[in-house]
Formats: structure tokens, C-alpha cells, sequence
């Protein structure tokens, strides 16, 4: 749909805040706003964030929304009661899930699974089946289904349906079947379909991520239901759409269709940002470093591109669906300091917005990382979301003097200092996992800090892992959103084929490709209605024979098997360290259609006032030094380009504060970047 007005707006929900940025294409203005998250009726506050931006939502030409609500109720375990029909003789598919266990708990003995989101007695069996090469070799017995269905709907009273039937990757028409007989009987009931969602084969994985789609259908459906609904009684009449947990965004309708595409959508909102500074700046190397209020997001860029993957796991349950690889824990502004006998522990829980940090005076008790920083000076109450939010440092301190002081006898600022460097430890460890695990040097990458938290961290974090420079982006605390808002439409597809790759099987690789390209193409013509220019890009999964995993090469129509495979080889080797000789096999072909939308110009919302420069000082602890040392705060819409500022120091926002500390230096630039690096 093209753009009835020229504002595009960006609205992010989190655990803790609302982040909502609107920008004129007529002027070059943005707007921002945050605004507590409704935990209980979440629609409510981003229909408030957009109230508070604009006064009629009918001068917004295109909504982009991003959310965690789906996989925080897979997190927290408060998703639908979901069916499962599987194969007559199958149906413990995923109970069974697989034998391997989780790398992280490789050496637990008494590790055990988490427990079943579906349990056994919600899952039924249909004769039914395909073979390997898309078969049929017994017909769908529709007479069962109907008293499989009856059970289901009628006796366990489910809210959703995941049907998942094998080989269905060869051939979908029983699943397809089973779908439309279930829309006939039970119109009310969503279903999941496996094939719909990921064509590929490995059955307890397709299986999976079906039931995790059924799981969140009913809650992600309703609150886009209602989200729409007060937009449209605002009078909003532009396109909305809802940002893929692999980058681009998708109608909100795709978004109800299968919900579980979004489940990362919040987070891939920065990645998507950071790959704006890639591509401005020309940086080949960069880490996104995203701290909200409840959650911590890393992701690597290598030669100027996010890592994707098309398989991750959720709560250790597997998803086929295209993600950024981003690694999540459980550490932001809003995390829990708490004690675990003698331990000092920091999070996974979060204080969230509602009590929130013991300094928000909502009732919390418990201090938490935010208490921390207003203790060693970081933030101040005045400071804080430019004095708009109440803040109290005295029920920090006394948050932490209850909870930590006292049983491991310290200092307030000891305590606070002492929360800090487990967060910064935690955040550390996040980072290695992407890059030394794999091969990676963090000294050869920028590390990009935005989030609510993130420009106060990210400083002490290049400290740690010797990284040399930090890359502050404009508006830091909103940036998923400013991420969302430079998105442009995207729809993936694929599809499992497996074949030896050589001479003989191309033509029919051209085939799949070509087909799944024109599928995918078709679907991006009805959202966009040739307003925007349509990109094409195919992809070969491939590997080598007897190998389990795949590599992704782009592949170009006419292409040669000489260039394929040296393509393959060229990646295999930079990711691994080493190729063989072994033939290639082709275990998927895929595609990714871009509608290209018209970009924010970030040079133009930056605005440089020189004349608010009024310079504050501050007492803060100095990470670098280890000493709380008296510094200068500067209001970051004073800085010029190419100003030099010496640590340790503030630079204070409206949403947000940059730390530098004593070893470190500052520079700015024309496009609102902030540089920090190490003093010569």
C-alpha cells in the first residue's frame, strides 16, 4: 500500500518502555516519545505513544510495529492451549523432541528437559501419509479427522491447532486438506501448518515450530486485533506493518497468518538500525550491543551484513523460520540485583514497568541496575527521561543498603559498583559467545551501544574485550525503533529439494528456485501494488555430501556449478578455516523479496545547537580507574562535528546517557555519531 501522507512512524514495544518515533519526509523533522509499557493490556500504551506524537493518526501514512509478545509468552509459558494432529502412529513427534542435549548443559547430569508445552493428551494421529518423494501413499481418512477434531475442540476445549503431517515438505496437500476441513467445522479455532510456515524437511523441527506458531497465535492475533482497532478509531488510514524477526517487515495480516515470524521482531528492529550505520558509514565490522529495560541483544555484522540463520532455538524448542542470530539474556536496566545465599546475582528477572526499579516509587523493593547507576552517578533524577518520569535516589540507596549492603557488609557505591561489573561480566560473555566461539577476533569490530541502557554499558564493554572504538548511533534509547523505521518490506520462502548438486540436477534446481522466487514475488506485488521497486534474491542451501549442515550462496539465473561451488568453498572456508574435496549437495532453495521503501536522511535529523551549552559537573564512579572522580556533563545536542571530548565525562539526552570514562575520548560527527575510543 503506498503512503496516503508523508509520516512514517515506528513504534517498539519492550518489557519496561514504549519507544515511538514519527518522521516528516516533508521537513526531515522526528519526533520521539516513550512511555511505560501496559503489561496487562499492552495495545493501550502504543496507542498512547502515538496520541502523544501525533494529533491525528490519520496524517501517518505507514505504521511499523515491532513486539516481544509472542516470545514472551513462550518465555513465560502463557500461550494458547494448542492441538496437535500429527500421523496416525506419530504423534509423539514432538514430545520425543531429540535425544541430543543442549550444548550449554552437555556436562549437567541431572539436567532435564523443560516441560512440554503440549502435553500428550492434547495431541491426536490421522491416517494419512506422503512418502519422501511427495506421494501419496494412503489418502487423508477425513471421517477421522472430524472425530479427532471433535475431541480436540469439544473435550479439551483447545484454542489453537498445529497440523503436521511428514514429508509435507514434498508435498503439502494433506496438511492443506486437514487446514481447510478445520476452518469448515471449527471456523473459530486457528491453525498452524507446518509446511506453510517452513518447507523444509526434518519433522520434529517443522513440528516444533507449528506448535510454537499455534502457541502464541491466539494472544499475538488478539492484541494486533485490538491494536488495529484504536488505530483505526484514531482515524489512522495508512498501511501497518509489523517487523520480521529476520529483518524487513510484513502486513500486519501476514503478521496474524503466522504470528511466530515475529517473534524476535523487537531486537531485529536494532540490527536492521545497525545495518543503517553499516551501510553509511562503510564499516564492514560491527557488534550490536541493544540493553533495554528487560533484555540484553547482541548480534555480529561481518562484511557489512548481520549473522542469519533459518533454524534457532526457542526455550529449546527448534523454529524454522529466517531470524538474525541474535544471542538474548536476561540483563537490562530493569534486571534484579539479588542474593543467592553469599552470592551477588543480577537478573534474569526484571522489575519490568510495573513496579519497576525500586527508584520509580511504584512499590518495588528491589534494587536493580538502574538503582545502580543513579548510586555511582550515571543517571541523575532530573535527567531522567528529561525530568518527564519521577525518579528517587533515596529509595535506591535504600534498596540496596536492605538487599546488599547488609548481608555482605558494604558500601552503597560498593554495592552499585559491584552490579555494575557483573552486568558488564554477563554482557561479555554474551559477546564471546558470537564472535571468539566462532572464530572471531572482537579487537577487529566497532561495537554499536543504543537501548535505554546501552551507551552507558557499551564504553566499560569495549574496556573489557579491548575493542577500539564505540559507535553511539542518534537517539540511542529508540534506535530498534529508528531501525524499524529505515526497514523495507521483505517476504522469504524455501524449500527442501535435496539433491546431489552436478550438471545433471541443475535445470531442476532452476526450477525450484525459479518457482519459490515467482511464489514469493506474487505475494510482495499484492502488499505493495507496485508503489516500490521489487528486489529479487535466490539462495542455495548447500553442503557437502554426508555433512549435516548447510551454507547459503546467492544464486544468480545462468549461474555455472563451477562459480556455485566456488562460491560455497570461498564461505565454507572463511567460516571454518578449511574446504574439502567432497561433491555438493543441495538440501534447499530459497528466496528473499525486498520492497525497497524510501529512507529516513539521517543528516537531517540531527541538529546541531551549539548554543545549549551549558556544561554540569557530576561525581562518577570511573570504570577505567576504579574511583568515583568528578566530571562534566554536556548536553549531546550542544556537540559539533568533529568535537573532541576527554573522559571521564556525561553526555546526557533526553531518553538516554553516553558514559566515557578516565582512558577514553569522544568525537562526533556530521551524522550524529558518536565515536569513543581509547586515548593515544
Amino acid at each position: 500500500m503506498a503512503m496516503v501522507k508523508n509520516l512514517r512512524m515506528a513504534v517498539d514495544i519492550g518489557g519496561t518502555f514504549v519507544d515511538a518515533l514519527v518522521f516528516n519526509f516533508d521537513d526531515g523533522t522526528l519526533e520521539t516519545k516513550k512511555v511505560s509499557t501496559t503489561p496487562k493490556s499492552p495495545h493501550v500504551s502504543v496507542l498512547d505513544s502515538v496520541t502523544q506524537l501525533v494529533d491525528s493518526s490519520s496524517s501517518v501514512g505507514e505504521f511499523i510495529h515491532g513486539t516481544t509478545l509472542g516470545l514472551n509468552a513462550i518465555l513465560e509459558r502463557k500461550g494458547a492451549v494448542v492441538g496437535i494432529i500429527a500421523n496416525e502412529g506419530f504423534r509423539d513427534i514432538f514430545e520425543l523432541t531429540r535425544g541430543n542435549l543442549p550444548f550449554a548443559q552437555m556436562y549437567e547430569f541431572d539436567y532435564e528437559q523443560p516441560k512440554n508445552i503440549v502435553p500428550r493428551f492434547q495431541t491426536v494421529g490421522v491416517r494419512c501419509r506422503i512418502n519422501n518423494k511427495g506421494e501419496v501413499v494412503q489418502d487423508l481418512d477425513v471421517e477421522q479427522l472430524k472425530e479427532k477434531l471433535i475431541y480436540l475442540a469439544e473435550e479439551v476445549h483447545v484454542d489453537a491447532i498445529a497440523v503436521s503431517f511428514l514429508h509435507s515438505y514434498a508435498n503439502s496437500m494433506h496438511e492443506l486438506q486437514a487446514r481447510d476441513f478445520i476452518a469448515q467445522l471449527y471456523p473459530q479455532i486457528p491453525v498452524s501448518v507446518g509446511s506453510e510456515i517452513a518447507r523444509e524437511y526434518r519433522e520434529y523441527e517443522r513440528t516444533s515450530t507449528a506448535v510454537l506458531d499455534g502457541y502464541i497465535k491466539p494472544v499475538l492475533g488478539q492484541y494486533l486485533v485490538d491494536l488495529q482497532s484504536g488505530l483505526q478509531e484514531q482515524d489512522f488510514q495508512g498501511a501497518f506493518h509489523v517487523m520480521r524477526s529476520g529483518g524487513g517487515a510484513m502486513t500486519v495480516q501476514q503478521a496474524k497468518d503466522a504470528p511466530l515470524l515475529t517473534v524476535l521482531s523487537g531486537p531485529a528492529g536494532g540490527v536492521v538500525g545497525t545495518q543503517f550505520i553499516a551501510n553509511e558509514t562503510g564499516r564492514k565490522n560491527l557488534i550490536s550491543l541493544d540493553i533495554g529495560g528487560t533484555s540484553l541483544d547482541t548480534c555480529v555484522f561481518t562484511k557489512g551484513r548481520p549473522s542469519e540463520v533459518y533454524e534457532a532455538d526457542i526455550d529449546h524448542m527448534p523454529v524454522l523460520i529466517p531470524l538474525f542470530d541474535i544471542r538474548t539474556i536476561g540483563a537490562g536496566g530493569g534486571s534484579i540485583a539479588w542474593m543467592d545465599q553469599d552470592l551477588l546475582k543480577v537478573g534474569p528477572q526484571s522489575a519490568g514497568a510495573d513496579p519497576g526499579p525500586a527508584c520509580y516509587d511504584r512499590g518495588g523493593k528491589n534494587p536493580t541496575v538502574t538503582d545502580a547507576a543513579l548510586v555511582l552517578g550515571y543517571l541523575r533524577p532530573e535527567w531522567f527521561l528529561n525530568g518527564e518520569m519521577h525518579i528517587d535516589q533515596s529509595l535506591a540507596e535504600k534498596a540496596l543498603q536492605e538487599t546488599i549492603c547488609e548481608p555482605l557488609k558494604m558500601s552503597v557505591s560498593e554495592a552499585a559498583s559491584s552490579i555494575f561489573r557483573i552486568m558488564v561480566s554477563k554482557t561479555v560473555a554474551a559477546v564471546r559467545e558470537i564472535t571468539v566461539e566462532r572464530g572471531l577476533d572482537p579487537r577487529e569490530f566497532s561495537l554499536v551501544g543504543f537501548g535505554g541502557a546501552g551507551p552507558m554499558f557499551a564504553p566499560m564493554i569495549a574496556m573489557e574485550l579491548d575493542i577500539p572504538e564505540v559507535l553511539i548511533p542518534p537517539v540511542p534509547a529508540l534506535f530498534s525503533a529508528w531501525g524499524m523505521l529505515t526497514s523495507d518490506l521483505e517476504y522469504q520462502n524455501s524449500k527442501t529439494i535435496l539433491l546431489p548438486f552436478n550438471e545433471d540436477t541443475l535445470p531442476v534446481v532452476q526450477k525450484h528456485a525459479t518457482e519459490i522466487a515467482n511464489e514469493a514475488e506474487s505475494i510482495m506485488v499484492l502488499q505493495v501494488q507496485d508503489t516500490i521497486p521489487i528486489l529479487v534474491k535466490k539462495y542455495l542451501s548447500l553442503r557437502y555430501q554426508g555433512q549435516e549442515h548447510t551454507l547459503d550462496v546467492e544464486y544468480v539465473d545462468k549461474s555455472s556449478i563451477e562459480t556455485i561451488e566456488a562460491s560455497f568453498n570461498k564461505i565454507h572456508s572463511e567460516r571454518y578455516g578449511h574446504q574439502f574435496e567432497e561433491k555438493l549437495e543441495v538440501v534447499a532453495v530459497r528466496s528473499r523479496i525486498i520492497g525497497e521503501v524510501r529512507k529516513p536522511d539521517l543528516s537531517k535529523v540531527i541538529k546541531h545547537d551549539s548554543s545549549n551549552n551549558e556544561v554540569l559537573t557530576t561525581k562518577l564512579f570511573d570504570y577505567s580507574s576504579g574511583n568515583s572522580v568528578e566530571a562534566p556533563v554536556v548536553n549531546r545536542e550542544s556537540l559539533v562535528p568533529d568535537q573532541v571530548m576527554e573522559g571521564p565525562l556525561v553526555i546526557k539526552e533526553n531518553t538516554s546517557i553516553t558514559v566515557i570514562h578516565g582512558k577514553q575520548v569522544a568525537v562526533s560527527d556530521q551524522l550524529g555519531l558518536l565515536t569513543i575510543r581509547r586515548k593515544k
